[in-house]
C-alpha cells in the first residue's frame, strides 16, 4: 500500500515512509532476521497521542503567542484558551471542526464560556477537552485574579536598537505565563526614578496599574554588542559621500540605527586600491567601526565592541530588496520559507540559492550567507536552524569583476526563514495512515471498486529510529473469514497485523479496515420516476411515448450520492446515474391496477420492481428497488399524436415554447420543410427570447429591425429573432443575404446549432473521421457541425444516413432542438 499524503488536507501525516507492496511481504520467513531484545510499546496512536498545542485563540479572535502549554488570562477579561492545532511526533491535526468543552476542576462542565470567563471570581485552573474523530484530548490553561501582576516580568531580552520600545515590551507572571494585559495601565521610569527614555540603553521599571493597585517590574534594555550583532552594508551602486553616510547605511540585527553618527564611528577605511578614502571608485572596501566614546566617558552607553564589514560599490546590481528572487530546490520566486520540524521537514541550507535580475543562479562560493537569529537577536550559523525559530537569511553575491570593462556586478538580498517547533512527543510507536491522514486503529470506506489496501501506511519509530517494513517487519492482511488477502476490494472486514522481525511488540498491533456496502438510492431519494407533467409554470417529461408495440422498461437511474452520503444536487435537482443492466434483475412490472403484465404496451402507468444480482448484492446495498414509468399518448397538436416517434420531443418542445402551431389552426405540420427564417425562430426561443447578443443593432418605426441582411424586411415576424442572431454570430448568412424563406437542409440546421452552442460556450469540437466514418452524404464546409451533432446525440440517432443536404422538416428540427437543449433555459 502506498500513502497519499496530501497538504491541503485538515489533518496531514507528519512522516510516510512505509508501505504495502504487492504481496505485503505475506510469507516473508519469520527467521530472515534475528529478534532483539528491543521492545516497543505498539497500541496504534491517533490524533490525541502525546499531542501538544501548537496554535489557539483567546475566545476573541485574537491568535495567542508563545509556549501554549503556559497560557494565563486575567479573570473577568472574557478571554480563555481555544484550541486551534495539535500536533504529535507522527501529525498534525486542524482542530477547526472538532467538539470543544470546557470543565472546572471539580468536574463541572462549564456550559458558555464566554459568560462564564467574562466573569470575576473564576481564579482557578481549567480544562478544555477536544474532541474529533470519536478521540478526545485535554489541555489546561489557568485563570489569574488581577494580583497576578505582583511577580510579573519582561518576556524575553531586549536590547538597544536605536528606537524606542515601549509598544514592544511584554510581560508574563512568575511562572513564566503570558499576562492579558486588559485593564492594566503602564508607566515607565529609570532604575532611580528619573524619566524614562526607552530608546536608550539602560536599567528601567515598569509599573503595573490595574484598579488603583500598582506593581513594579525591574527590566534592562541591554547594550548593543557589536561583536556578537549582524552586520550588513548592502553593496550598492555609487559611491558614499561621507563616513557619515555609511554609518547611517549600516544594518545592525536586521535595521539601521536612527543615531547611528552618534553611536558609532568609523575607525579604519581600505577602498579598493588600497586606500583610506571613502569613495575610491567601484570595487570592495573594507571598514572597521566601533562605539562612539562620548568625549565625558570612557565607553560607549548604548553600544560597546567593533566590527569589520565589507561591501563593495558596484557598476551592475543584479540582486536588491527589489531586484532578484529566491529559489529553493525546484520552488522559485520563494519570498518567504516555512518548515513544520512536527511534520519531518528541515531547512537545507544548500538548496537555497539567490537568482539575479541577469538570470544567473548564485548559491555556493559564489556567495556570502549570513544567518540571523532574529528572536535570539545574534548571528548563527546554518546548524541552528534544525531549532525553532525565526530566522533570517541575507545572501551577498561577492562581486565579480569584468576583465574586459572593468565594470562590477553584485548585490545583497535577504530572506525570512521560520522552523516551526517540534517539541512533542508521543507514548506509542505505531501508527497507521488512511489517505495521508493520522486514523487511529480503524476504519471504516464505502465499497468502491478499487483496493483500499493501497490507501493504507504504516510507521513504526522508537527512541528516533524509523524501523522498515521487509528489514524490521512485514504485515499481514486477513479477512473476516481468517483467510489471508493481498487486497481489500469487496465489502468485508479486513484486519492487518503488524509482524516484527526486529524487535518486540507490547501492546496491541492490529489495524482494522471495514469496508462497507455502496448504497444505491436512499430511503429519502430513491430509485428516479419517469413521469409527465405539463404546464404554464412546472413542466417533467420523462415518460415514454406510445407507440402501439410494446415499450422497453426504462434503464434504472439512481440518485448520486456526495462524499458525505447526502444527495448530490445541481440547480436544485437530484443528479441520477444509470444502473448497469448487469448489476440487477426486473423482477416485475405492474399496471395501475396492480397487475403483473409481461411488457407495458399501453397508455397509462407502471410500476417497476428490482433486485440486484447475487454478485452485486454482495457490495452493494438497494435502499429503494421500485420505480414508475407512464407511457403517455402525446397530442401536442391537432395533427400530432403517439405513436409518431416526433410526438414527444415535438411535446417537450412546445412546452418548453421552441416552436408554435400553424397560425391559430392549432396544427403543426410536422412533415412539412421549414425556412430558415422559421430556424431562426426556433433557435430565438431556445435562447429565451432575449437579445443577448454580443453584437449591436437596432429598431426604428421606419425600418423596424436591423438584421445586416439586405434581403430582409425589418418588420417581418421573423426580423426581431435574426437581428439577434445575426448579432450574436448564430446566423451569418452569404454575400450579405439571408435567404429567409428558403428551405433550410439537416446540415444548415446543424451548422445553427453549433454556433448556439458556441454562444451558450459548451461546444466541444470533435473528430469529425471517427465519428462519421465513411459515410459522405454532407457538404464539405459542414462536415465539423455535422460530426459535432452526431457526436452528441443530436442528428444521426436512428442509424439512417446523416442525409446532411436533405431538407429538414419541421418535426426534425423539433427533435433536434429537443436533443441539444432539453431544458428551457
Amino acid at each position: 500500500m502506498t500513502a497519499c499524503v496530501n497538504k491541503k488536507s485538515k489533518r496531514v501525516a507528519a512522516v510516510v515512509t512505509a508501505s504495502l507492496v504487492g504481496a505485503l511481504s505475506i510469507g516473508a520467513p519469520a527467521v530472515a532476521l534475528a529478534t532483539t531484545d528491543a521492545s516497543i510499546d505498539m497500541l496504534a496512536v491517533d490524533w490525541t497521542s502525546g499531542a501538544k498545542l501548537t496554535k489557539a485563540t483567546d475566545g476573541k479572535g485574537n491568535v495567542l503567542s508563545g509556549d501554549l502549554s503556559k497560557q494565563a488570562f486575567v479573570e473577568g477579561s472574557g478571554k480563555y484558551l481555544v484550541p486551534a492545532e495539535a500536533a504529535n511526533d507522527f501529525a498534525t491535526t486542524d482542530l477547526t471542526d472538532a467538539k470543544v468543552e470546557y470543565f472546572k476542576t471539580n468536574g463541572d462542565k462549564i456550559a458558555d464560556p464566554d459568560t462564564y470567563f467574562a466573569q470575576k471570581g473564576h481564579v482557578s485552573w481549567f480544562e478544555v477537552r477536544v474532541t474529533l474523530d470519536g478521540k478526545t484530548a485535554s489541555f489546561k490553561f489557568k485563570v489569574v485574579s488581577e494580583n497576578a501582576l505582583e511577580g510579573a516580568k519582561v518576556k524575553g531580552q531586549l536590547v538597544y536598537t536605536g528606537k524606542d520600545q515601549t509598544g514592544d515590551i511584554k510581560f508574563v507572571d512568575s511562572e513564566g505565563y503570558d499576562l492579558v494585559m486588559d485593564g492594566v495601565s503602564k508607566s515607565f521610569t529609570t532604575a532611580t526614578g528619573g524619566t524614562a527614555d526607552l530608546s536608550q540603553a539602560g536599567s528601567y521599571i515598569a509599573t503595573l496599574t490595574k484598579d488603583g493597585k500598582s506593581y513594579n517590574v525591574p527590566f534592562t534594555i541591554e547594550t548593543l554588542d557589536l561583536s556578537e550583532a549582524s552586520i550588513v552594508v548592502k553593496d550598492k551602486k555609487g559611491a558614499f559621500a561621507s563616513t557619515d553616510d555609511l554609518l547611517k547605511a549600516i544594518e545592525i540585527n536586521g535595521a539601521t540605527l536612527p543615531n547611528a553618527t552618534a553611536d558609532l564611528v568609523v575607525t579604519k577605511v581600505t577602498n579598493p586600491s588600497g586606500a583610506a578614502a571613502i569613495n575610491g571608485g567601484a570595487g570592495e572596501y573594507t571598514v572597521e567601526f566601533a562605539d562612539k566614546i562620548p568625549a565625558d566617558q570612557t565607553y560607549g552607553t548604548n553600544v560597546t565592541g567593533s566590527a569589520t564589514v565589507k561591501f563593495s560599490i558596484l557598476n551592475n546590481v543584479v540582486a536588491d530588496e527589489n531586484t532578484g528572487s529566491f529559489k529553493y530546490g525546484s520552488k522559485k520566486d520563494v519570498t518567504e520559507l516555512t518548515f513544520a520540524l512536527v511534520d519531518g521537514e528541515s531547512f537545507d541550507a544548500s538548496k537555497l540559492a539567490l537568482v539575479g535580475s541577469d538570470d544567473v543562479v548564485y548559491s555556493g562560493d559564489a556567495v556570502e550567507v549570513t544567518y540571523y537569529d532574529t528572536v535570539n537577536k545574534k548571528v548563527v550559523d546554518a546548524s541552528a536552524l534544525a531549532n525553532a525559530g525565526k530566522y533570517t537569511a541575507t545572501f551577498r553575491i561577492k562581486p565579480v569583476q569584468d576583465f574586459a570593462t572593468g565594470a562590477w556586478t553584485g548585490g545583497t538580498k535577504s530572506i525570512n526563514i521560520n522552523i516551526q517547533g517540534a517539541e512533542v512527543q508521543s507514548n506509542e510507536g505505531l501508527a497507521f495512515y488512511f489517505d495521508g491522514e493520522l486514523s487511529g486503529d480503524s476504519k471504516s470506506v464505502t465499497y468502491d471498486g478499487t483496493d483500499q489496501l493501497k490507501r493504507l501506511s504504516v510507521v513504526i519509530k522508537q527512541d528516533g529510529k524509523t524501523y522498515e517494513e521487509g528489514k524490521d517487519y512485514t504485515l499481514e492482511v486477513t479477512k473476516s473469514d481468517k483467510k489471508t488477502v493481498t487486497e481489500a476490494v469487496d465489502h468485508d472486514t479486513y484486519t492487518v497485523t503488524v509482524k516484527p522481525l526486529t524487535f518486540k511488540l507490547d501492546g496491541d498491533k492490529d489495524f482494522t479496515l471495514t469496508i462497507d456496502k455502496a448504497k444505491i438510492a436512499t430511503a429519502t431519494d430513491g430509485l428516479k420516476d419517469f413521469l409527465y407533467n405539463g404546464s404554464e409554470t412546472s413542466y417533467v417529461n420523462d415518460a415514454v411515448a406510445y407507440t402501439g408495440e410494446d415499450v422497453a422498461t426504462p434503464a434504472v437511474q439512481y440518485p448520486v450520492l456526495n462524499a458525505d452520503g447526502t444527495v448530490k444536487k445541481e440547480d436544485g435537482k437530484v443528479v441520477y446515474a444509470e444502473l448497469a443492466s448487469d448489476m440487477y434483475n426486473v423482477v416485475s412490472v405492474k399496471n395501475s391496477d396492480g397487475k403483473a403484465v409481461k411488457a407495458a404496451k399501453e397508455a397509462g402507468t407502471y410500476t417497476v420492481k428490482i433486485a440486484l444480482t447475487d454478485k452485486t448484492s454482495k457490495n452493494y446495498e438497494l435502499k429503494d428497488a421500485e420505480f414508475t414509468f407512464m407511457v403517455q399518448k402525446y397530442k401536442p397538436f391537432l395533427d400530432v399524436e403517439s405513436p409518431a416517434w416526433y410526438a414527444s420531443p415535438l411535446e417537450t418542445a412546445k412546452m418548453n415554447n421552441y416552436v408554435n402551431g400553424v397560425g391559430n389552426t392549432g396544427l403543426f405540420s410536422p412533415n412539412a420543410d421549414i425556412t430558415r427564417a422559421d430556424a431562426v425562430c426556433v433557435l430565438y426561443n431556445m435562447a429565451g427570447g432575449k437579445l443577448n447578443a454580443d453584437g449591436e443593432f437596432g429598431f426604428t418605426e421606419d425600418t423596424g429591425y436591423v438584421t445586416g441582411f439586405s434581403d430582409v424586411d425589418g418588420h417581418a415576424y421573423f426580423a426581431k429573432a435574426l437581428a439577434w442572431a445575426k448579432a450574436a454570430g448564430v446566423a451569418n448568412g452569404s454575400n450579405g443575404q439571408f435567404r429567409p424563406y428558403d428551405k433550410i437542409t439537416r446540415e444548415e440546421f446543424a451548422s445553427l446549432l453549433a454556433n448556439f452552442a458556441k454562444v451558450k460556450g459548451d461546444y466541444v469540437a470533435v473528430d469529425a473521421d471517427a465519428v462519421l466514418g465513411s459515410a459522405t452524404d454532407y457538404t464539405a464546409w459542414a462536415k465539423a457541425n455535422v460530426a459535432w451533432a452526431k457526436a452528441n446525440g443530436i442528428m444521426g440517432n436512428n442509424g439512417s444516413a446523416i442525409d446532411g443536404t436533405g431538407n429538414i422538416t419541421r418535426a426534425q428540427v423539433a427533435a433536434m432542438a429537443v436533443n441539444y437543449q432539453p431544458e428551457k433555459l
